[in-house]
């Protein structure tokens, strides 16, 4: 079994003995036939292998490139979250920004509406002052009445009490019969009974002088308390509005002082305040330009068919026919919008002919409770100094969802918006002009004719601010102050 063994490993070893050999006679001729089909192929085969090179080269490389794109990423990633932080503050400033701004107005129309409390105060504190002093004067009037009356009265009991005790001793001798019995003759005693009844007369007249003086003086003495009662009403009164309107110029005060504080927010306010009256009053002129501009266009329409109509009778003159015995066709009478709606209600019924004719007299343009907050033509602002502001008209407080109507009968010329104003209504009463701004609904349509006191809408209510209409009166663009025109 070794013996096998051994024969067994000789033989495998001169097996790998002869590959080995037939192996390295092959190489020099496989170097030969390699190095000839290098010469025959020559650089084609170093291009070839110089993508090969690249291609290895750039997947050494690539590795290295997946640095950079992470960084890029990482950056891009950066610059969008500051831009989306940029947007928000953005976002967050402008809602600010408008806050501010409304509450700049709240503040504004607060202060406006002060200024008006604080002019009806003053009125009130002035007119009971006024009231105190003729009260005084009226005291002192009674007073001095009473006095007169009670020596007149005074006079009127010596006098009788003087007669009285000039009587006593003959009264106390003899009586009345008596006295007229013991006359020597007829006419005597005549005499005596008239005389008995004249001073019986005189006697009772004084009595009653006596007795109406009396009454005279207790009359006096009761209009003087309850004048001098009127009168302490009248001063409470006066000192309550007193320290009512110390508090409410208090508070004005207050309210400028946190205002001024914000002076270029308030004159950036006033600025975008003109800006928008001026739009509007541009708007205005725009509409009543177009509308004059219609209304002389259709006048001369209707003078051509006047003349056509005119010419036509002249012709049909020259030739009389059958028909020119007939009567003319009844025309209806031409409607006049400045003449008041029968059905007008009571309130409205004293308003007769044109628009012109009843200045004065129109009613406010709102129903309920109002105050006019801000005043027609310049006035001066009522925090900014040697400031003006200009309105067109009258700007009126009243309670939210209060009804707008139309002060006088007219057409609804136009409809229309205006930043700073939400919807306009105007009406046209012949040349006159009249302007709602400040709707919150509109309950009229353009070209509709409205009677006297007709609901034109409701006014705007905004969420955190006191309602505020603006009202103008026009003739045609010439700006009139509304407080002369309505009552």
């Amino acid at each position: 079994m070794r013996l096998s063994g051994d024969i067994t490993a000789r033989v495998w070893r001169i097996a790998v003995a002869m590959l080995v050999g037939i192996a390295l006679l092959a190489a020099p001729e496989a170097d030969a036939q390699t190095r000839r089909k290098g010469r025959a192929k020559g650089r084609p085969a170093a291009a070839a292998q110089a993508p090969a090179k690249q291609s290895a080269s750039a997947k050494k490389k690539a590795p290295a490139k997946a640095a950079p794109k992470t960084s890029d990423k990482r950056e891009i990633d950066n610059i969008r979250q500051k831009k989306s932080e940029t947007e928000k503050q953005i976002s967050q400033t402008a809602g600010e920004l408008d806050r501010t701004g409304k509450e700049l107005n709240r503040r504004l129309n607060q202060l406006n509406s002060l200024n008006a409390d604080i002019t009806t105060s003053k009125a009130r504190v002035d007119s009971l002052r006024s009231h105190l002093v003729g009260l005084g004067n009226s005291i002192n009037s009674a007073a001095d009445s009473i006095r007169i009356c009670e020596a007149q009265l005074e006079q009127l009991r010596r006098a009788y009490v003087d007669a009285m005790q000039r009587l006593q001793p003959y009264a106390d001798r003899t009586g009345t019969l008596a006295f007229i019995f013991s006359s020597s003759s007829f006419v005597e005693a005549y005499r005596r009974i008239r005389y008995v009844r004249q001073f019986a007369a005189w006697r009772q007249a004084k009595a009653d002088a006596i007795t109406a003086a009396i009454d005279d003086i207790s009359a006096r003495r009761q209009h003087l308390t309850s004048l001098r009662h009127e009168q302490d009403v009248a001063f409470r009164q006066a000192e309550a509005g007193r320290r009512q309107l110390e508090s409410q110029q208090a508070e004005s005060a207050r309210l400028v002082e946190s205002l001024r504080r914000n002076e270029a927010e308030l004159r950036k306010n006033l600025a975008l305040q003109r800006k928008q009256a001026a739009a509007l009053d541009s708007q205005l002129d725009r509409l009543i330009e177009s509308q004059q501009k219609r209304m002389a266009e259709q006048q001369k329409r209707d003078d051509e068919q006047r003349r056509r109509d005119e010419q036509k009778r002249l012709a049909g003159a020259k030739k009389p026919t059958l028909a020119d015995n007939r009567p003319a066709p009844s025309k209806p009478a031409p409607k006049d919008e400045k003449v008041v709606s029968p059905t007008a209600s009571a309130e409205y019924a004293s308003l007769t002919g044109s628009f012109a004719q009843n200045k004065g007299r129109m009613p406010f343009p709102v129903e309920g409770s109002y105050k006019i907050v801000r005043r027609f033509g310049r006035q001066p602002h009522p925090t900014l100094p040697n400031v003006e502001t200009e309105n067109s008209g009258i700007d009126i407080e009243t309670r939210a969802g209060a009804r707008v109507r139309a002060v006088f009968s007219g057409v609804v010329s136009a409809i229309f918006k205006q930043d700073g104003f939400n919807s306009i209504v105007m009406l046209r009463h012949g040349s006159y002009i009249t302007v709602y701004a400040g709707l919150g609904s509109v309950s009229v349509k353009t070209g509709e004719k409205v009677t006297p006191g007709q609901a034109l809408g409701t006014v705007f209510s905004p969420p955190s601010d006191s309602p505020i209409l603006h009202f103008e009166i026009r003739k045609e663009r010439e700006k009139l102050n509304p407080t002369a025109w309505v009552k």
